[in-house]
């Protein structure tokens, strides 16, 4: 019989730039429901182990050395009755039961000396340590309480100095302290000044904006008619729109000017500059017709000034 020929399974071929080398799952095989589709970093404060729960509650530990009527479980006038040895006399069985409870009953006895022993010590360490402590804290307080001021809080202490009997009732002729200062009442008249400048400057800016606003108030829109009238000024009507092109062209042309670009490109920084220099014949014809606008603006502000009160505005007066 011929041997069977050995075939080797042939994986199919994958590109090594699409071979991936890592366990982690990629995002882009996570739905967009998944927490993690998209990550964002967490603050540590967020990622911090929460304390673990106990279930149930410890008990409270009992005094070991209570209900002894006044006398020390750990002395040994109360160990030796309660952990008296048994007698010798009586004899047991090897490897019988008896000795096996005779071995228990030694045990018993030790572990009860020993235990009572061991928690007294651990009590009165405890005790000593407490004790060791509350002293040192209560000499601490006491050195806190009866310590002297310190230099540097005595030398930044904001004190006065003052004789308070002269602040409160006045300098007395002939009796002794501070002499009252000579420029005391020239020094009051300029606060007071001050005082009074700053309410009358308070006075006429709360007069100018009331007047201001008394200006612009019939501009308000209060109901819905004038809410109308405004949005048709703005937009024009369905029949007859709001067009930022020529309005004398043909409606042809008009249907094409219904943006802003139907105006042109907007100034560049140059064409502003050449405005304000007034280099060109275009731009100087309009600088020379702006000086008209300026001025007026001008002389408008130097009226304000003088009347001290607002006034309208030339353009939009003629609204």
């Amino acid at each position: 019989m011929p041997p069977k020929s050995l075939m080797i399974p042939v994986r199919p071929w994958k590109c090594l730039q699409c071979r991936t080398f890592s366990a982690t799952t990629s995002n882009r095989r996570l739905g967009p429901e998944y927490p993690d589709y998209i990550p964002i970093p967490q603050p540590p404060q967020q990622t911090l182990p929460d304390r673990p729960f106990i279930k149930g509650r410890l008990p409270v530990p009992r005094d070991v050395f209570a209900g002894a009527e006044g006398r020390d479980k750990a002395s040994p006038e109360w160990l030796d009755p309660h952990t008296r040895p048994r007698n010798k006399s009586t004899r047991v069985k090897a490897g019988s039961r008896e000795e096996w409870k005779v071995k228990i009953s030694d045990m018993r006895r030790q572990n009860l000396r020993e235990g009572l022993v061991s928690l007294k010590a651990r009590r009165e360490t405890e005790q000593h340590a407490l004790k060791t402590r509350s002293d040192r804290n209560q000499r601490e307080r006491q050195e806190a309480l009866t310590r002297p001021e310190r230099e540097d809080e005595r030398l930044t202490t904001p004190s006065h100095g003052l004789d308070l009997d002269h602040l409160f009732h006045g300098y007395i002729p002939g009796s002794p302290g501070v002499r009252p200062d000579p420029t005391r009442d020239e020094r009051i008249a300029r606060m007071r000044a001050n005082v009074a400048a700053r309410a009358e400057a308070a006075r006429a800016e709360r007069a100018s904006h009331v007047n201001t606003l008394y200006m612009n108030a019939r501009h308000f829109i209060v109901n819905p008619q004038q809410l109308n009238a405004a949005v048709d000024e703005a937009f024009g009507t369905t029949e007859n729109p709001v067009m930022f092109g020529d309005p004398h062209s043909s409606m042809a042309n008009r249907e094409n000017a219904a943006s802003v670009w139907a105006n042109g490109k907007p100034d560049r920084v140059q064409d502003m500059l050449n405005r304000a220099n007034h280099v060109g014949g275009k731009y100087a014809v309009e600088g020379a017709a702006g000086y008209s606008v300026i001025n007026s603006e001008r002389i408008r502000r130097i009226a304000e000034v003088f009347t001290g009160g607002k006034l309208e505005n030339a353009n939009e007066a003629r609204r």
